[in-house]
């Protein structure tokens, strides 16, 4: 019998009601949040290797393709999000365990990865394995972008718990500890907000969220969370 993760994760788009990327505008959204947030990470070398792990429905490697990136990897654990992926064209896109991320494509290394949005779903116990694996996947001089949700955001227990596949949260302290106990340097670690207004109502609401999280947490003193987004982008670097 399948478990309530295998269920859930099986037919994911549909069950999250993720938005279609037949969607013209909500596909240009979206792209136009990925480069707002990720955009200074991805190189400016077309043929630089990229892997994209739990790419989801695939709407980044799509971005990546319009923009002539002709080296590019991913893959999913979903069969639905496979399924999407090989429809807009992706056919390089495999369904594959991000657990079991050292034996995807043996030998190979990667100048840039990318993991959005899976940290949070992967077991606890076994996160540091994963991002030990990442480091080895690496080129040297080459680095990972990882978001996942932020504790430390008002907005974090609804994130942390709007999906049933979530099984842990980092805050900004926590995800440093995590990535230094998974192999990472401290001067090769940088933490950042991720914000994703693209409208003027949105606009409104992070200054509105700055603006609360900072009265609120007041009542922390020096140890109070500084970054008050509801995603946390997190940037690893392997040495040269």
């Amino acid at each position: 019998m399948r478990d309530t993760r295998s269920r859930l994760i099986e037919k994911y788009h549909s069950l999250m009601r993720r938005p279609s990327l037949d969607d013209d505008k909500a596909r240009k959204v979206m792209i136009e949040v990925l480069t707002k947030n990720i955009g200074r990470f991805i190189p400016p070398n077309k043929s630089a290797r990229i892997l994209d792990i739990a790419c989801g429905e695939g709407i980044f490697l799509m971005a990546l393709r319009e923009k002539g990136y002709n080296s590019l990897s991913g893959f999913d654990l979903s069969d639905e999000n496979v399924a999407i992926c090989h429809k807009l064209g992706l056919d390089f896109v495999v369904k594959f365990d991000a657990l079991e991320l050292i034996n995807f494509s043996p030998g190979h290394k990667y100048d840039v990865i990318f993991a959005l949005d899976i940290l949070e779903h992967l077991p606890k116990n076994r996160v540091v394995e994963f991002l030990g694996q990442v480091y080895q996947k690496l080129s040297p001089g080459g680095h990972v972008v990882i978001q996942t949700p932020n504790m430390g955001s008002l907005q974090g227990l609804f994130i942390r718990y709007n999906d049933l596949t979530h099984e842990f949260g980092l805050t900004e302290f926590s995800a440093r500890s995590l990535m230094l106990a998974s192999g990472w340097h401290t001067d090769d670690i940088q933490i950042y907000p991720t914000w994703n207004a693209t409208t003027f109502t949105g606009y409104l609401r992070e200054w509105y969220l700055r603006l609360l999280h900072r009265l609120i947490f007041l009542s922390e003193g020096a140890q109070r969370p500084r970054i008050p987004s509801k995603n946390l982008l997190i940037v690893g670097r392997r040495s040269q």
